[in-house]
């Protein structure tokens, strides 16, 4: 009887303790996902990204049991992904895409297997597994998932930091990336080694103190180096003209060719509003949003097109689409300059696969040379991509357009995708939306000046834009650390069962 009472107590206060495990496991995990929610606009608590990792780390590979372990990524992803997916797409996809981030979160559940290849391997693999698996994973959905892209990149947070986000002008936003998730991952594994010989719990398997002592180690003198190169290549940036550019935003939100309120004389005459307003503060240049009309106006509209022109005295970007029954579909751009030349055309080069075709005029990527610089333009999803940007500036842009169609709130996110765009090829960009962004970005990632509101609203925005000075070498050199992430990310695909059957091999032969 003695042993029977001593026992049920004892079973008592281990249940307990692995409840209490379980409980702080999910709700680390949910910390992780409100910090990296918060690290992205509108919050932009930048700081959090460098860190915010971390408590799901430790739920997963500390808190949670190793038989599920794997709950820490899905609710890390349901609390990050889904508020953030909800409102990029708001209601106008419907739920597939307003709960896509539930969805990833229960893939998650599937796919997040590494507690038992890191036990036995003693957490040798654990940051560079880490790491790799994150950015290589972000450049399949960046090559491979059109809906997205690059939306939603880590390094996507610190859009407000000039001062820390040179290097991707070398190293490309993978870089930015890979660097922010090794800290996490060093600072996880350095808070796993402190644990573990505090508080030792059942069936954890410790890490070695010298190695995390290594990665701690290599890890500040990575993110030295990159803030040092980064404060270098900011003060060595060349002083080059300005330009002084306007972005119409008119609070359109539906493309011209569905929109059955504002006509075509509606919205040339808002149009001609706003650029009259621009010009009057000394816009050179004027770009409107994608999809602003729905004719050519090359064939329509042109003669009061070019009477703007001369008027204004500035170089207008003009965007519409196109859908004349039996022709191709095409969604372009064209520039006017004041003299009443239109300009060769640029095709929108990715579509989002939902209901957009793909524009015939693609492939080609025009830049204009003006007495005020090399301009160039790109479309919407363009920019969400890191390959357009590059091909215009190995062209010779100096600036580019990026004019969208944003919905719900693409909008407070869709900036930082071109402001990314500028830093990695030193060019400056200028984004103007339907209704819910306007942006003018320098080279160096500083901004001139932003308006998002995502109710919408009638903005017309102009500041004097800096020139792009030469080709960065990102613009040769492109996404190789991406590609290189993503052969890593093959790699661990395989590792772990390949290590798990020598172990078992080596164990049987003993």
């Amino acid at each position: 009887m003695t042993t029977i009472s001593h026992v049920q107590p004892q079973a008592k206060i281990a249940g307990q303790t692995m409840a209490l495990r379980f409980a702080l496991g999910i709700l680390l995990s949910a910390l992780s996902g409100v910090m990296i929610l918060l690290a992205f606009p509108p919050y932009g608590i930048w700081p959090l990204a460098w860190f915010g990792v971390v408590p799901v780390l430790l739920a997963q590979y500390r808190f949670l049991p190793a038989k599920w372990s794997s709950l820490a990524q899905v609710v890390f992803a349901a609390v990050w992904l889904g508020p953030f997916l909800a409102r990029l797409f708001g209601s106008g996809y419907g739920p597939v895409f307003q709960y896509l981030g539930i969805w990833i979160a229960l893939l998650n559940f599937f796919l997040a297997k590494d507690r038992r290849f890191h036990d036995l391997t003693k957490y040798r693999w654990f940051v560079f597994h880490g790491v790799i698996n994150w950015v290589g994973f972000e450049m399949i959905r960046a090559s491979f998932i059109p809906i997205i892209a690059t939306t939603g990149f880590i390094g996507y947070t610190q859009a407000t930091q000039p001062w820390l986000i040179q290097p991707v002008s070398i190293f490309s936003v993978y870089g930015l990336n890979l660097v922010i998730i090794l800290v996490n991952y060093a600072l996880a594994l350095g808070v796993m080694t402190w644990l573990d010989r505090k508080w030792m719990a059942k069936g954890v398997v410790p890490v070695e103190a010298g190695a995390t002592r290594r990665w701690l180690v290599g890890t500040g003198v990575v993110l030295v180096a990159w803030i040092g190169l980064s404060v270098i290549i900011l003060n060595s940036m060349p002083n080059m003209p300005k330009v002084r550019a306007a972005s119409v935003r008119p609070n359109f939100p539906l493309p011209a060719h569905q929109d059955e309120v504002n006509t075509s004389q509606v919205r040339f005459d808002a149009f001609a509003e706003q650029a009259r307003e621009a010009a009057a503060q000394g816009a050179q240049v004027i770009y409107s949003p994608e999809m602003m009309f729905n004719f050519d106006p090359q064939v329509e509209y042109a003669e009061q097109f070019r009477a703007l022109a001369e008027e204004t005295g500035a170089y207008i970007f003009i965007t519409y689409s196109v859908g004349i029954e039996g022709q191709p579909w095409r969604n372009e751009s064209v520039m006017l300059s004041p003299e009443g030349e239109f300009s060769q055309v640029y095709g929108k080069n990715h579509t989002w696969l939902i209901g957009e075709p793909n524009t015939p005029s693609a492939g080609v990527f025009p830049v204009y040379d003006t007495p005020l610089g090399k301009l160039a333009g790109l479309i919407c999803h363009d920019a969400n991509y890191t390959d357009i940007a590059r091909k215009l500036t190995a062209n010779g842009a100096q600036i580019i357009a990026a004019p969208y169609r944003e919905f719900g709130g693409f909008g407070e996110q869709a900036w930082t995708n071109a402001l990314f765009r500028a830093v990695e090829n030193r060019t400056a960009v200028v984004i103007s939306g339907v209704a819910t962004v306007s942006g003018i970005m320098n080279p160096d990632g500083s901004i001139v000046a932003l308006d998002t509101n995502i109710d919408g609203s009638r903005v017309t925005l102009v500041g004097d834009v800096t020139l792009g000075s030469d080709h960065a070498p990102y613009t040769s050199l492109g996404d190789i650390l991406g590609w290189a992430a993503l052969a890593g990310y093959v790699f661990f695909m395989f590792f772990p069962s390949v290590v798990e059957k020598r172990m078992k091999k080596a164990s049987q032969s003993k």
